[in-house]
């Protein structure tokens, strides 16, 4: 497969290294990886993998900026023939979806945290696949995106474990007790509860060392001042280091004897818990988001409630006297990340759900007219579901968590009107019947418009229409299926991106519907009716 990955920047950050460590295991499989970004300090690494990178300034928000990127992104896709376009942030996001379009190829969104309830975040659950990293951003994005259960699927971040090497709590046991904190330092990351914890485990732990690892965009050196005031202010300055922003995270993981994450409120999934696991380094944590995923309380981690400083002392200090207590936890949690957080793991589920986009299509036929028009259509609605079959494939886990039963390999919609439904409502090759009536609720423009909201909704990949006349084009169109096929008859036909001209020779109806589905390789062999 052909795959691009899209984001604002190549930087040290969850995103970037998820994006890295894809690209890196796509091309050992013998996949093309290209990334698309404003570049970065991680550019070299990427190219160095085998992966391609494209630097366009796709992180900023300027309306003309994105409409060039746009071209620019449709211009990569046919050089490269790219397959799979996976944007894993909004404003990349749109660029990647309106390329998409004009390309027709599969777009994919990555959610990597809580989005505000805006209409500019809406285009990640427009995928044709929405990848999750935990459970509550699966929920986040039905309940706050209306993005359809049937979509989502659920990837948790992962470690690739030839970076990480686990030495348990009982073999690296020193005369200090280094504590650390990794991640950016914003009020949403919980450092300022983090000290406020420290400052009491200090008057437990005499050696105590504590590593902050990270630093303040230029947005929050304020908030950042703030936390080096508590520091001092708390008589902990002679114990602490401010590390600033590391790549080399499994260095700093070999000195730590615990990590504690802070955050305060949302966590989509806290990878750096999954890097310590995988490093042997025990981990206190908030109650919050993801992280309830990964840690299962007193078993691989322990858990404390959000803004509690006091908690998380207390568990802090419960580990430093406790060691069989840490090595359980660091042991339990190790055989945790071997199983379910490798990046072998991920990159299979990628390519699972990648696949899966690729083959599995919802279709829309069209066909509204009379009944005995509709009952002419039913050698050709046999035909398409002979060359799209239904059934339940075979699914890994990454299709059957939370967010996925197995699902039906194609299914197939067809929009009839009042007067024609009962000729196809026992059809055995229709999954779903949608009953329209122009005469009553869809009624003019607005119920013309209502429809195509309702079928926009479907999110089909295709539709086929057999009606063939100017409301069938519109209702195909509008209901932004990616490929669109039927008749070029001066009937608003440009509106279809698949069209065969319709030349004005006497066909029998069979026949003349079978011309379109002759785009989707599908022959007339069985000329017989169905009622």
């Amino acid at each position: 497969m052909n795959i691009l990955q899209i984001l604002p920047e190549l930087n040290v950050g969850g995103v970037e290294t998820g994006t890295l460590d894809l690209a890196k295991h796509l091309v050992k499989l013998g996949h093309k990886a290209v990334v698309v970004s404003n570049g970065g300090e991680l550019v070299k690494e990427l190219e160095s993998y085998g992966a391609i990178h494209y630097q366009l300034p796709v992180h900023k928000k300027s309306l003309f900026t994105m409409a060039r990127m746009i071209t620019r992104l449709v211009e990569i896709i046919k050089k490269e023939q790219i397959q799979i376009v996976h944007a894993r942030s909004r404003v990349p996001a749109w660029i990647a979806h309106f390329a998409s379009r004009k390309t027709n190829t599969i777009f994919i969104t990555t959610c990597h945290g809580y989005y505000k309830k805006h209409p500019f975040s809406q285009v990640m659950g427009w995928g044709k696949r929405v990848i999750v990293l935990s459970n509550v951003i699966g929920r986040h994005m039905i309940d706050d995106f209306s993005t359809p259960h049937e979509r989502i699927r659920l990837i948790p971040r992962s470690v690739d474990l030839e970076k990480f090497n686990y030495v348990g709590p009982d073999k690296k046991r020193r005369q200090d007790f280094n504590v650390g904190i990794i991640g950016r330092i914003t009020p949403i990351k919980g450092h300022l509860d983090f000290i406020k914890a420290m400052a009491k485990v200090a008057r437990e732990v005499p050696r105590l060392k504590i590593w902050i690892v990270g630093d303040a965009p230029a947005s929050r050196e304020a908030y950042k001042e703030s936390v080096q005031v508590l520091v001092k202010r708390l008589g902990l300055w002679h114990c602490t280091e401010f590390l600033g922003t590391t790549r080399d995270i499994p260095a700093v993981l070999s000195h730590l004897d615990l990590l504690v994450l802070a955050t305060t409120t949302h966590e989509a999934f806290g990878r750096v818990i999954v890097e310590a696991q995988a490093s042997g380094v025990p981990v206190v944590a908030t109650r919050v988001g993801g992280v309830v995923d990964i840690i299962e309380d007193e078993k691989t981690g322990l858990l404390v409630a959000p803004g509690d400083h006091n908690s998380m002392a207390e568990a802090v200090i419960k580990i430093f006297k406790d060691n069989s207590l840490g090595l359980r936890l660091a042991q339990n949690a190790y055989k945790k990340v071997k199983e379910e957080y490798n990046v072998q793991l991920l990159v299979k589920r990628t390519l699972e759900a990648y696949q899966d986009a690729l083959s599995n299509f919802k279709i829309l036929i069209i066909k509204f007219s009379s009944l005995g028009d509709v009952i002419l259509s039913t050698a050709a609605i046999r035909a398409i579901r002979e060359k799209f079959p239904n059934g339940y494939p075979e699914c890994s886990d990454s299709t059957k968590s939370n967010f996925g039963m197995p699902r039906l390999r194609h299914k197939i919609s067809a929009l009839t009107g009042e007067q024609a439904k009962n000729a196809l409502l026992s059809s055995p090759h229709i999954d779903e019947l949608l009953v329209c009536n122009f005469k009553n609720k869809d009624k003019g423009l607005r119920g013309l418009l209502n429809l195509a909201s309702i079928l926009r909704k479907k999110n089909f990949d295709l539709s086929i229409d057999l009606q063939n006349n100017r409301k069938s084009h519109l209702l195909s169109f509008l209901s932004l299926a990616l490929n669109r096929y039927g008749y070029d008859n001066k009937k608003f036909g440009f509106l279809l991106n698949h069209r065969i001209k319709d030349e004005k020779i006497a066909l029998d109806p069979i026949t003349h519907q079978f011309k379109i589905l002759k785009m989707l390789d599908i022959d007339l062999k069985d000329p017989r009716l169905e009622l």
